[in-house]
């Protein structure tokens, strides 16, 4: 059994329980473990998935896997993707990928690798942290524990292949169950939007005549062809629409590349062939009284711009510290049912954006086609030669871009200045990151406040000796949970002191927007995202804040 599975509450067997062991059921573990929670997950299926389904992974996202120590292994068993070659009817147009406007992350590529490899890496770690996947293990049912008060938890019954049927007590419950959700079914939460009508073909497979380490795509009249590199057993991923009364086959693959590539290409060895519709779907709520749903159980799209896998474990971690806090009893009601009202604007920018782009990329109607067949060829070459578009392109791509600016659990203290005139992230946006110096080492600013709880940066001149301490005396209630250092521009020859990261080059000062000259206080949620930020010296305005998100109890505790 999992070393999370016992919650110290008498009324639960566990603070979360997670139904659905793909890569946003395996990342919220990851985050529930970090913080000490109780959960367990679970999953139908008796063995891990064999297909490479999502395959690509964003640089926020290895950012955000990164204080588990996995992001290197990821990034080792991935190809990079350097390159896009889009093949237009009189050139093909090679335009450099996510070389510029990721200047401030670790990660400045696109990574392709199976997800089968990502689920592999992900329960690897588990694994060293004790957590078990219960896998054969079917929702069957949920219930309210009080019928009077949908946030006092949840039972769920359990059909095991391996006993029977069990019945667990939980806090929370998290459907991390895909697009058909069960949980997202007996929680009776909406389930809107509609399907494409055209057939898709995928297969990962060899290919003779495509350029190695880059993204392919073949736009055309009839509509689209693309390969995607492949970290793993197969070398391409392939992706078209299905020509009607035509089977899966190699046959129909290679018949396929004659069409979009003139014969250039040679496709055999294929690995896996499959057929399959696409839609676009959507969840009402990402949140009712004790449930929570996340990834594909709250929202399904294209795969244009490899959002899918990405934006799913965006939304574990999103919701993970927020649930092991609420699990402690240090969760407003607020903080909880933040988790909607972040992340559902985000996934719905997400749905609607790449339905408009996949939707030009397949109509065959003769003025929604005008785009990719007249526009593309004509502009593209112009647009790639924008820098500024292209980085812009590349950070949304990226999720570099994705803040949570509107939230009710960020804020600015009183003396900061408007957000019109004031540099650098403002509340509610991702930390960025730079190369500095801590304890006589080379670090990552974003490692360095990566902790499970939340940090405190304490930037520029005057601050008083005590400023650290009197910090943590008036969040008790935080201990374990608060990390607290200063910021300081110099030479990298000053000497050490504990809690003082040096920012030998400037460019973490100049990310931030600080001056060497001016006092500010800046707090890092435990996702990386800035939540309150001040100038000066007062403390009061973070103590503030943090006793309102921490203030607890949460709903359902």
């Amino acid at each position: 059994m999992a070393a999370h599975d016992n919650s110290e509450d008498p009324n639960y067997d566990v603070d979360v329980l997670i139904v659905g062991a793909g890569p946003t059921g395996l990342a919220l573990a990851a985050q529930l473990a970090a913080f000490g929670a109780s959960f367990r997950i679970i999953d139908r299926r008796q063995t891990p998935g064999t297909e490479s389904r999502a395959i690509a992974i964003q640089p926020r996202t290895l950012e955000a896997l990164r204080p588990f120590g996995i992001s290197g292994e990821l990034v080792s068993a991935g190809r990079p993707a350097r390159e896009l070659h889009l093949h237009l009817p009189e050139e093909t147009l090679e335009v450099d990928l996510f070389d510029t406007g990721l200047e401030d992350s670790a990660f400045q590529q696109l990574l392709f690798l199976s997800q089968t490899e990502t689920e592999r890496i992900l329960t690897q770690h588990l694994l060293s942290r004790r957590v078990r996947i219960e896998r054969g293990a079917e929702l069957q049912d949920l219930e309210r524990l009080d019928p009077e008060d949908p946030f006092a938890g949840m039972e769920a019954k359990i059909q095991r292949m391996d006993r029977g049927i069990e019945r667990i007590r939980a806090r929370y419950v998290v459907g991390a169950d895909g697009a058909g959700s069960t949980v997202r079914a007996k929680a009776g939460m909406d389930w809107r939007g509609g399907a494409y009508p055209e057939t898709f073909i995928l297969a990962d497979v060899e290919i003779e005549g495509a350029e190695p380490d880059a993204v392919h795509s073949y736009p055309t009249e009839d509509g689209f062809l693309f390969l995607f590199p492949l970290g793993g057993a197969a070398t391409w991923r392939m992706i078209s629409i299905k020509p009607p009364r035509k089977p899966a086959t190699l046959e129909t693959l290679q018949g396929l590349a004659d069409t979009f590539a003139h014969g250039a290409l040679k496709v055999h060895d294929p690995r896996w062939i499959s057929t399959f519709r696409l839609s676009h779907q959507m969840a009402e709520y990402f949140q009712r009284g004790s449930v929570f749903l996340a990834g594909d159980a709250a929202h399904v799209h294209s795969p244009v711009a490899a959002q899918g896998m990405n934006t799913g474990i965006q939304d574990a971690l999103n919701l993970g510290w927020k649930l092991a806090l609420g699990a402690r009893g240090l969760a407003s009601d607020e903080l909880i049912d933040s988790y909607h009202a972040e992340r559902r604007p985000v996934d719905q920018e997400v749905v609607s954006s790449t339905d408009r782009i996949f939707r030009l990329a397949i109509s065959r109607n003769g003025l929604k086609k005008l785009p990719r067949t007249k526009l593309l060829p004509a502009l593209a070459p112009k647009a790639m030669g924008w820098d500024g578009l292209r980085a812009r392109l590349f950070r949304t791509m990226a999720q570099l871009n994705v803040n949570y600016r509107g939230s009710s659990i960020v804020e600015s203290g009183p003396s900061r200045r408007p957000a019109l005139l004031a540099s650098g992230p403002q509340p509610g946006d991702r930390l960025p990151d730079a190369d500095v110096i801590y304890q006589d080492r080379e670090r990552r600013l974003q490692d360095l406040v990566s902790m499970p709880g939340f940090s405190v940066l304490l930037t520029g001149p005057g601050w008083p000796q005590d400023a650290v301490p009197q910090l943590h005396a008036a969040l008790p209630g935080l201990a374990g949970l608060l990390n607290v250092q200063y910021l300081t521009v110099g030479s990298s020859l000053i000497a050490n002191a504990p809690g003082i990261i040096k920012d030998v080059s400037g460019l973490a000062f100049h990310r931030l927007g600080l001056s060497s000259r001016r006092a500010e206080l800046l707090v890092i949620r435990p996702d990386g995202y800035v939540g309150y930020r001040s100038s000066g010296r007062d403390i009061t305005g973070a103590v503030d804040y943090l006793q309102r998100l921490t203030s607890g109890p949460a709903a359902g505790v």
